[in-house]
């Protein structure tokens, strides 16, 4: 049965309010309550609960006024709620990596059943497989377990991928190499300032190559670093972004979030010196509020008192400062 239908028929009431309806989709699927496409999953998530005719949908008067798009202010369920049939878990036989069973929500624990049969049924005759593959297996849409996750675990961070043999693929990391093996490689944050180094390494040969890391997408795409350094040689990893509290914290989430084995980045700090030094600087009052720790750890002591100090009057960096003319007018030669 659908999860969040499951989720739906635990409510003691047939009328189920949005604020319940947002909880319970949210719960089963925390990635998506940060995602700027929620309401429209949501409503996706109604309208087919509705053509299999075990909700229905209010008129248009009983909708929210805005919001794009607009929800229902509740929704009927057509199948008498669940809440007094309460099934004994307790009587299943659980496969011990999930012993933390009695601490999750009656919605996550059907979601977890599935979960404990293929356990049990491939009990250490399986292999690390992507993650949309094995979500397949256990339960026949190739997205659940996606929309499960949290990072690399299920279930608040009880359950590791890797218990159910499976990992989270990255996305490819574009870059453009030089026939320089043995050096780092250089990862940019944005785009623009992508194409500037790939164009000024061409000549300079600096790095190995250099890596689009693509803003906040960079947080989880460990083994595609890995593969791009092996087919290009590098010896290192260096990452080189915006100087606002948002920038720094995608390599240090990377470095912390990163598997065992697998490489990480560390602070390209003449071009963050320079950015320090040269770069435009512009209004962001929220950068006042920084985490404190949060410079020091990625770019040292120095750096980091002479950056806090440009948070401290609400303005930061962008790395576009350092472009294409700057890098060839010597800029970096140093």
């Amino acid at each position: 049965m659908n999860a969040f239908l499951e989720a739906l028929l635990s409510s003691p009431r047939k009328r189920v309010r949005l604020d319940e309806l947002r909880r319970h989709y949210f719960s089963l699927y925390p990635d998506v309550q940060n995602s700027a496409e929620r309401s429209s999953m949501l409503l996706e998530a109604l309208k087919k609960l509705e053509a299999d005719g075990t909700i229905s949908l209010p008129a248009s008067g009983s909708w929210e006024q805005a919001g794009s798009p607009a929800l229902p202010l509740w929704i009927t369920l057509k199948r008498t709620p669940r809440s007094k049939i309460a099934m004994n878990h307790a009587a299943v036989t659980w496969a011990p990596e999930l012993g933390f069973w009695p601490e999750l929500r009656p919605s996550q624990l059907s979601a977890l059943q599935p979960i404990n049969d293929f356990l049990l049924r491939r009990r250490g005759t399986f292999s690390p497989v992507p993650i949309k593959e094995r979500s397949l297996e256990i339960f026949g849409d190739e997205k659940r377990l996606d929309n499960m996750c949290t990072g690399d675990f299920l279930f608040g961070g009880r359950l590791p991928l890797s218990v159910i043999g499976c990992f989270r693929v990255p996305q490819p990391l574009p870059y453009r190499k030089v026939d320089t093996p043995g050096k780092s490689i250089l990862v940019v944050e944005n785009h623009n300032t992508y194409w500037s180094f790939a164009e000024w390494n061409e000549g300079t040969q600096r790095y190995t190559a250099v890596v689009y890391g693509g803003g906040e997408n960079f947080r989880l795409t460990g083994r595609a670093l890995q593969q791009a350094m092996q087919e290009t040689g590098a010896s290192s990893a260096e990452y080189f972004g915006d100087l606002d509290p948002k920038g720094l914290s995608i390599p240090v989430d990377f470095n912390r979030c990163i598997e065992p084995g697998y490489p990480t980045v560390s602070a390209a700090l003449p071009l963050y010196r320079w950015l320090i030094a040269n770069g435009v600087r512009r209004e962001k009052p929220e950068c006042a509020t920084y985490a404190v720790g949060l410079a020091v750890a990625w770019l040292g002591s120095e750096l980091a008192a002479k950056l806090e100090a440009v948070w401290s009057s609400g303005m930061w960096l962008p790395q576009e400062a350092l472009g294409t003319e700057q890098l060839h007018s010597g800029a970096m030669d140093i």
